[in-house]
């Protein structure tokens, strides 16, 4: 079988993550994967090429004309695609398209998207009931996100499966020895406490929140050593703000990492993750720490409740509860034996839950069920 596999951007992060681990799974189970990047030039996507078997880059700027969809079909006739992954409503739109060229081709899109994006304005309504009909499954990563597109969308239920993201339990496993590795690069004693907070400074993400609610739980830590890492990328202005309000708060117990490439080693050295969007489809970077063994605090949004057993693998407080969130902090870095515990069971859960084998599994069965359904009913839309 033959997938390619369609994104707006591969720019870096959650997404391109998700993406790139199930190509690189999907190939151990004898699939061909290429990935398509429609506002990439090819040699932004070079570095890819270990976990694809080939990349195609176009420089797309905004709805694809005639002769940019005959590009992307020139791909699919060359490499003889059997059938269309698409990653966002873009890809979606072009999926579409391309069926309405090759009826035999088979289009699966994949939602990843938080509340109020690509399925609730106007333009994506008009779209989804243009370009939906054309396309065969729509995957979902929760069922949260498979309830909220069924209320936005045309899509008969049927036709929406929830699949959860996969990590590569290769890269993100336990590695004890990172611990004392990663207080001595950060100057920090080897008893020090360290929780991480990973994401973007945008709103959703919520690290604005994780810091304050530092700030709040800070006087009542002070009989033990600790410190918070903020990892993230964003705009200039916001990081600055959010990293000016970080120093205030916390002094010199808060270290400002940035963008980093080496996410594994910072869970592998870490004792908590912190995570408080105020919206979220999925969580990846949740599932991430918990194959590393971290026990996870969190907001219940989202997905999150799906993946987060609360009082089990971490704990799951309101949104927006600033209190109920340093509560939870103050308990955790204040007990060991529940952070052992929480990890333990958040690696169990990681490892039987959200393998990237399993994801890749679940992926090619429905592949496989839609050529099945292709040979009882052809040319018909399944």
């Amino acid at each position: 079988m033959r997938v390619l596999h369609v994104t707006l951007s591969a720019a870096t992060g959650g997404r391109r993550d998700a993406i790139l681990t199930l190509t690189d799974h999907l190939r151990r189970l004898g699939v061909e994967c290429g990935l398509l990047a429609l506002r990439n030039p090819p040699a932004e996507l070079a570095h890819l090429a270990q976990q694809v078997d080939y990349y195609e880059g176009l420089e797309i700027a905004g709805r694809p004309t005639l002769r940019e969809l005959a590009d992307v079909r020139r791909v699919c006739r060359t490499r003889q695609v059997d059938l269309i992954h698409a990653h966002d409503a873009g890809s979606q739109y072009v999926a579409s398209a391309l069926r309405v060229a090759n009826p035999s081709l088979r289009a699966v899109m994949t939602f990843h998207r938080t509340l109020g994006l690509e399925s609730a304005g106007v333009r994506d309504r008009l779209r989804n009931r243009l370009t939906l009909p054309l396309i065969h499954r729509v995957v979902t990563a929760t069922e949260e996100r498979r309830r909220f597109f069924l209320t936005e969308s045309p899509m008969a239920a049927d036709r929406v499966e929830v699949v959860p993201l996969g990590v590569d339990l290769k890269t993100f496993h336990p590695e004890p020895s990172v611990r004392d590795a990663l207080r001595a690069e950060l100057g920090l004693a080897p008893d020090t406490i360290l929780a991480l907070a990973i994401g973007h400074s945008g709103p959703e993400k919520g690290i604005d929140q994780v810091v304050d609610a530092f700030g709040l739980a800070a006087a009542r830590m002070s009989d033990h050593p600790w410190h918070l890492a903020l990892l993230g990328g964003g705009s200039p202005a916001r990081l600055e703000a959010l990293h000016q309000s970080a120093r205030q708060q916390l002094g010199d117990r808060v270290t400002i990492g940035g963008f980093r490439s080496d996410i594994p080693r910072w869970l592998q050295g870490a004792d908590l993750l912190v995570h408080a969007p105020r919206l979220e489809a999925f969580g990846l970077v949740v599932v991430q720490a918990m194959a590393t063994a971290l026990p996870v605090i969190c907001t219940a949004v989202g997905g999150l409740p799906e993946i987060i057993v609360d009082e089990v693998t971490g704990r799951l407080v309101p949104s927006g509860g600033l209190s109920a969130l340093a509560d939870a902090i103050v308990a955790l870095t204040g007990d060991a034996g529940a952070r052992h515990r929480m990890g333990d069971a958040a690696l169990l859960r990681a490892q039987s839950h959200f393998g990237a084998p399993l994801c890749a599994e679940r992926h090619l069965a429905l592949y496989q069920n839609l050529f099945s359904r292709r040979a009882t009913r052809t040319g018909a839309a399944v």
